[in-house]
């Protein structure tokens, strides 16, 4: 592998409850109907922030009501903290000499800000958001996308997500898959993707053989 490109929310950031809930916050105040953050959830596979809106308000959405939405979630940034593990894994992936990314159906906009408020914003070359592409996942778009900006080809890149789109992303886009275990999504069945328990388990799975040196229990930081 030359590249690692992460999903953001549940996999790399603990954000799915802080974003959840900002997503029903604003639909409600949009005067939507109440929704439930598992609800919100269940309908990230439909796109970026604006479809999502649209689906739960019945009619189309624009910049009032993203500005409505995006109000709230600079509310709910301040809880948004990376997984236990994430930082000291990044580490040891960029020492290893692999390249770093994300592509999130999150728009580009909260994706800059939420990874900036964890800390590792910095840590990554390239950043695609669901409203960069016209497809969403499992749809591989947002990874081809982000292996144009890289000049990486699929096949030496691996896709490291939570949910079952995420796989089906790496899948479309011929590249390798990795199930982020520790985000605890349901529903993720198995496949030709691997499996990562916890973070560091990323290392063995994908840097080249002899290239790190950090151990499990730096990594545990």
């Amino acid at each position: 592998m030359r590249a690692v490109v992460f999903d953001m929310d549940g996999t790399l950031l603990d954000s799915v409850p802080a974003v959840s809930r900002a997503y029903a916050d604003a639909i409600q105040s949009l005067g939507g109907p109440p929704v439930t953050p598992d609800e919100v959830v269940a309908s990230w596979h439909v796109g970026h922030t604006e479809l999502v809106l649209t689906h739960f308000l019945g009619r189309a959405c624009g910049s009032a009501e993203l500005e409505r939405f995006h109000a709230h979630l600079d509310r709910a940034i301040a809880e948004v903290r990376p997984f236990p593990g994430i930082p000291a894994l990044l580490d040891a992936l960029t020492e290893a000499g692999l390249r770093l990314g994300v592509f999130t159906a999150a728009t580009r906009r909260a994706a800059t800000r939420m990874l900036a408020a964890a800390g590792i914003d910095m840590r990554f070359e390239v950043l695609v958001g669901g409203d960069e592409v016209e497809r969403p996942k499992p749809a591989p778009d947002g990874l081809l996308l982000a292996q144009r900006r890289f000049g990486v080809p699929a096949e030496a890149t691996a896709y490291v997500g939570d949910a079952e789109v995420d796989l089906g992303c790496a899948r479309a886009a011929g590249s390798q898959g990795v199930h982020a275990e520790w985000g605890a999504r349901a529903g993720v069945r198995a496949g030709s993707h691997l499996v990562a328990v916890r973070p560091h388990d990323l290392v063995d799975l994908l840097a080249p053989p002899g290239s790190h040196t950090v151990s499990p229990v730096t990594a545990k930081r």
